[in-house]
């Protein structure tokens, strides 16, 4: 179904790709907003990713890509985003029980998992948020970053951990 709406899409049909973005404007939103840490920006993020891969699906290659794709474009509007305002990846707030269910909490639980991601390496932050808070497997996580699968792997283990000894999991 999603392979049958990209290539209606990459004819030019706006309502498949308006489908397409509504398949994946939940998971878009919540990697944006834990990659930036701000509701504004990852709205904006978004905003610029699905503009320009509605702009571009026309040199998607492969239907099946579809999703690794537009994730990669997203990706690199956060950094961006980043680059653009000054900010830190440092910022993202996240949870490791995917309780997104008010995500810009203050909470002291909330406080410390954001410094305790500000440890992180850049690109383990990536894979965490990507991994917890969108639910995406390692394989997926490997399509969209263009990390080697294992090497995911291991950056979630490793990662997790870190975050464990700081929160005293």
């Amino acid at each position: 179904m999603i392979e049958d709406l990209v290539n209606s899409a990459k004819n030019g049909n706006a309502e498949a790709f308006g489908e397409l973005y509504g398949i994946y404007a939940l998971d878009m939103y919540r990697f944006a907003y834990y990659y930036v840490g701000s509701s504004q920006t990852a709205e904006d993020c978004v905003g610029d990713a699905v503009c320009a891969a509605f702009e571009k699906i026309r040199d998607l290659k492969k239907a099946d890509a579809f999703k690794s794709w537009l994730f990669k474009i997203l990706r690199n509007c956060c950094n961006a985003a980043l680059r653009d305002k000054k900010q830190s990846a440092a910022n993202v707030e996240f949870t490791l029980m995917r309780d997104l269910q008010a995500p810009e909490s203050d909470s002291s639980e909330s406080l410390s998992l954001k410094a305790a991601l500000r440890e992180l390496a850049d690109d383990e932050r990536e894979i965490i948020t990507l991994y917890f808070s969108c639910g995406y497997t390692s394989k997926e996580i490997s399509q969209i970053t263009g990390i080697n699968h294992a090497t995911v792997r291991s950056k979630i283990k490793r990662g997790t951990e870190k975050l464990r000894k700081k929160l005293e999991i």
